[in-house]
C-alpha cells in the first residue's frame, strides 16, 4: 500500500479514526507522518518499553484498597507498592498473591478479565459459533442487569436461534 501524502513509498504508519459511527483511515509513510506531526513509538524494537507501559497503566489505576499496598509476595519479597512503581513483578507466584490489584488493572484496560482473542482461520464453523454463542451471553447478562428487556428478548431470540432451540 502506498502513502496517501507522497505517493511514492509504502505506507508504514496506518491510522484509524472512529468518531461519529464512521471510520476513517489513513495510510502514511514514516515520513510524511512525521511531517504531519504524528508521533511514532516503536515498542517492539525497545525491550525496556514493555515495563514501562505496564509501569504507566499500573500507576494510573486508582489505589482501590489500602490493604493492596502493604501485600508482599512471601516466596519473593516483592511488595505490592514496589510492582505498582516498576511494573515488573519478582516472580510467578506474585500473580496468586496481587491477584485482586492485577484483576481490577485488566478490567480497566481491557474491560474484562477473560481473553477474547480472534477466531483462526482455519478454525471450523463450530468455534465460532461456541464463541458467538458465549458473547452473546456476556451481552444477554449486561442487558438485564440494565433492565433493557426488549434488546435482552432479541439478544435471547439470537441465542435460540444459533442453538437451534425453537422460541419459547
Amino acid at each position: 500500500m502506498q502513502c496517501e501524502a507522497c505517493e511514492k513509498k509504502d505506507a508504514t504508519v496506518h491510522l484509524t479514526d472512529v468518531s461519529n459511527n464512521s471510520k476513517k483511515e489513513i495510510h502514511l509513510c514514516e515520513s510524511c507522518a512525521k511531517t504531519q506531526g504524528v508521533t511514532i513509538k516503536s515498542y517492539m524494537n525497545k525491550a525496556a518499553a514493555y515495563p514501562e507501559l505496564l509501569t504507566q497503566l499500573v500507576q494510573s489505576q486508582s489505589d482501590s484498597g489500602a490493604e493492596d499496598k502493604d501485600l508482599t509476595c512471601p516466596r519473593c519479597g516483592i511488595s505490592y507498592r514496589k510492582f505498582r512503581n516498576t511494573g515488573k513483578f519478582g516472580c510467578a507466584h506474585d500473580y496468586v498473591v496481587f491477584k485482586k490489584g492485577v484483576v481490577n488493572l485488566l478490567e480497566k484496560i481491557h474491560g474484562k478479565v477473560e481473553h477474547r482473542g480472534k477466531v483462526p482461520l482455519r478454525a471450523s464453523d463450530q468455534i465460532a459459533k461456541q464463541k458467538e454463542l458465549r458473547s452473546l451471553r456476556g451481552d444477554l447478562e449486561k442487558a438485564v442487569r440494565e433492565e433493557a428487556y426488549e434488546r435482552a428478548a432479541q439478544i435471547r431470540d439470537r441465542i435460540y436461534a444459533l442453538e437451534g432451540r425453537p422460541d419459547g
